[in-house]
């Protein structure tokens, strides 16, 4: 049994692996940017979630996880939400949103997700809500409507149902966050990014067959490639192996915390990489953010870390 010095430094290391997992996420704009040069929205996701399906897959069976493969008939409707909240829906609600709102509200609207897996890991987790960790949320979020928009930002009745679909999507994640804690300790992170994957290409397939212009994949140009790629292996495989792992770890309102480093690595990414300018506004946003994030890690402790699954028996 690990002392609880030893339990609070693995729950920090846990969440410096969320970070960067925010950080990969934060690169993802770049990569897709490029993709839309040759593929829409819809192909983008679709061959995205095909390529990390097979990964997983290939994964499980070159290490002979075949306990990775089964699911009890009754986690079916379980895995089916994971993946409506995460792969299909939650990402059409995005792709959408963007059709009908401006770049900056649906980045903040996304950020609201941290409060609503907060909300939701109190009602249906008994998680502890603190006042520390609802200030630190706002202290983030403050910096983070600096960092997208700022200062300005634009609430015209016109962009209603974009904005919307916008907190719609940061709902599916929250949904999903919260569906991924509660049965990460029955399954293994194999099966549950597995069988989220699988469902998730099902549910897109027919949206990728019937709406979208299917773009020969031999047309591709390479920059293309490397994009899908970076999406599909690190943005997809990767983030959500130590995403569901954080939350394997920690209580979901902690690994909340780590999706305000997503536009901080965005806006530093792209003056890094793209040459954008960094502003005042945005250095003081960066601040916050950190600011925010300090505060509510003085809280931060493991969350039953020496809970491990049991493999599904089929004849339970």
């Amino acid at each position: 049994m690990l002392k609880n010095a030893d339990l609070r430094d693995n729950a920090f290391f846990v969440m410096a692996g969320l970070i960067l997992v925010n950080v990969f996420w934060g690169a993802s704009s770049i990569a897709a940017r490029e993709a839309l040069l040759q593929l829409s929205s819809i192909e983008i996701v679709t061959i995205r979630f095909t390529i990390a399906l097979f990964i997983v897959f290939g994964m499980a069976i070159a290490m002979k996880k075949w306990d990775a493969l089964r699911i009890h008939p009754k986690d079916i409707p379980t895995f089916i939400l994971l993946s409506l909240s995460n792969v299909s829906i939650g990402f059409i609600l995005q792709v959408e949103s963007l059709n009908y709102t401006t770049v900056t509200n649906f980045s903040l609207e996304f950020n609201l997700a941290t409060f609503f897996i907060m909300l939701m890991g109190a009602l249906l987790l008994g998680e502890r809500l603190t006042r520390t960790k609802l200030a630190g949320a706002g202290i983030a979020f403050a910096g983070a409507f600096l960092i997208i928009s700022g200062g300005r930002l634009d609430l015209s009745s016109a962009h209603l149902l974009g904005d919307l679909m916008g907190v719609g999507s940061a709902i599916a994640f929250g949904i999903f966050t919260i569906a991924s804690k509660k049965v990460s300790s029955k399954y293994s992170l194999t099966t549950i990014l597995l069988y989220t994957f699988f469902f998730g290409v099902l549910e897109l397939l027919p949206f990728y067959a019937f709406v979208t212009p299917m773009t020969p994949l031999a047309s591709l140009s390479p920059l293309s490639w490397s994009s899908l790629l970076f999406l599909a292996v690190l943005c997809s495989v990767f983030c959500f192996f130590v995403y569901t792992h954080g939350l394997s770890r920690l209580k979901a309102s902690d690994v909340a915390m780590s999706i305000y480093v997503t536009p901080l690595a965005g806006i530093l990414l792209a003056v890094l990489l793209l040459g954008e300018t960094l502003t005042a506004v945005t250095a003081v946003g960066a601040g916050l953010i950190m600011a925010g994030m300090y505060l509510t890690q003085r809280e931060l402790e493991p969350d039953v870390p020496e809970k491990r699954y049991t493999p599904v028996a089929l004849n339970e």
